[in-house]
């Protein structure tokens, strides 16, 4: 019995070893990662930890500002992981054109051409470090665009990622609430070995008496970034993700809508009406009416149990016209244009155009300085070629959570990109990390949704 035994064992392993290579071929043919060993949901998921648990003025000062942070360095090494992976594969791809990769080959090669003409030129002693660090922070985000965007498997792993994303949006806007409540930083108690921070923890900001809390950010603008790329994948887990409870669906969405509102933030309330706007056409009259009763239930009792807020938020639009922050964006109009005519083709180069030279509020300004217009279109046809491939990846969704979290990553990076404008959020590795990630997210999912596996 043993003897008959034996090979069927044998061949019930060979069976299974060949299912496994099979499996291989076929991710290496679309051009995705093999099984085995970490996969690319694990990766992101160890770079979205680092990203918002990490204070995000903290760094290894020895190592220089992009392997100093443990978020930038493990972005990195992905990118490295990813190269390795297409050097070493044996199979041609046979993938259908990836819109999302070729736009920040793009960007990257229009940051590239930026860079050699800048060194031609000459730089100034100061820029030729930020240049240096400026191209190996632009290679970090894009090594983590293509993991998400060539490494999804399936769309349980694809849900899984977006449910963490929810989570970690939740666990940032419940510390930010405290933060808000106790008008202290609350972590202040964070201390690394070997870590240094460009900023004291010892308060947070205040904006007409009110706290305006920046969780582990560095600012309150950086701050929004993460709350509006997060809510509308929380909103729609919490709308059509059925298979989890009630309590773990809302936390997210409860939190972040509160936490924006005591944010005393404009750009942080712009990014959730953008995300809002984007995915109210796509429900049901019925749950309209109902997001809708609720959400003002909440704000009102937000606004009732803090005296002044409703004033204060009022304030902020209808006096905008006299607002210093709103009054400098406006006026750096006008610099930008003369910098932007220096260099109109290629730019000055990334990351050289320092604070010191003029403080410009606006990251698509900073990109046009930087990267002239090829960068401005390079970066432009990353965010559309985003948004076309959610767009596909909705219409191709095999059940309704699926095409409502398409749908929500569409929103996101909406919503991250608007923002954008408002804050030069290149700057900020927390908001640049979010938005990059969203990006590559777009193209992954526009991959899982065309395989259409078994759900």
């Amino acid at each position: 019995m043993s003897r008959t035994a034996a090979p069927e064992r044998a061949s019930t392993d060979n069976g299974a070893a060949s299912r496994l290579a099979a499996a291989d071929r076929a991710r290496t043919a679309l051009g995705r990662f093999p099984s085995r060993g970490p996969d690319a949901v694990t990766v992101l998921t160890v770079y979205l930890v680092l990203l918002l648990v990490v204070p995000s003025s903290m760094s290894f000062a020895a190592l220089g500002s992009v392997a100093g942070r443990p978020a930038s360095a493990w972005a990195l090494a992905a990118t490295i992981w990813w190269c390795w992976y297409h050097l070493q594969r044996s199979r041609p791809l046979k993938a259908p054109i990836q819109p999302v990769r070729l736009a920040v080959a793009g960007l990257l090669v229009a940051a590239g051409i930026s860079y050699a003409c800048a060194m031609l030129r000459g730089l100034v002693g100061p820029e030729i470090s930020v240049a240096d660090n400026g191209l190996l922070r632009l290679v970090s985000w894009a090594g983590i665009l293509l993991v998400a965007n060539d490494g999804l498997d399936d769309l349980e792993r694809f849900r899984t990622l977006l449910r963490r994303i929810a989570i970690a949006g939740g666990l940032m806007a419940t510390l930010g609430i405290l933060q808000f409540i106790t008008g202290e930083s609350l972590i202040s108690w964070i201390n690394i070995p070997g870590m240094s921070s460009a900023v004291s923890f010892a308060g947070v900001d205040v904006r007409s008496g009110f706290v305006r809390a920046a969780g582990t950010a560095s600012h309150p603008l950086e701050y929004g970034v993460v709350l509006s790329i997060a809510f509308p994948i929380a909103v729609s887990l919490a709308l059509e993700d059925h298979g989890r409870s009630r309590i773990v669906r809302w936390f997210p969405v409860l939190a972040i809508g509160v936490a924006s509102l005591l944010s005393v933030s404009r750009s942080a309330l712009i990014g959730l009406v953008v995300g809002l706007l984007l995915l109210f056409p796509t429900w049901t009259r019925r749950v309209r009416i109902l997001f809708a009763t609720v959400g003002l239930a909440a704000a009102a009792a937000v606004v009732a149990v803090v005296p002044g807020l409703a004033g204060t938020i009022r304030g902020m639009f209808t006096g905008i016209s006299g607002d210093s922050s709103a009054l400098s964006r406006v006026d750096s109009y006008d610099s930008a244009a003369e910098y932007f005519s220096r260099f109109p083709i290629v730019g000055k180069g990334f990351g050289t155009f320092l604070p010191s030279y003029h403080i410009l509020d606006n990251q698509y300004l900073l990109l046009a300085i930087e990267l002239g217009a090829l960068g401005i279109l390079a970066f432009a046809s990353l965010i559309g070629a985003a948004f076309w491939c959610a767009h596909r990846a909705r219409r191709l969704s095999p059940t309704p959570l699926d095409r409502s979290l398409s749908q929500a990553i569409f929103a996101s990076v909406a919503a991250g990109g608007t923002l954008m404008a408002f804050f030069d959020g290149f700057s900020f590795p927390m908001s640049v990390g979010m938005l990059f990630l969203l990006l590559g997210i777009c193209g992954g999912a526009r991959r899982v949704m065309m395989s259409r596996p078994a759900v």
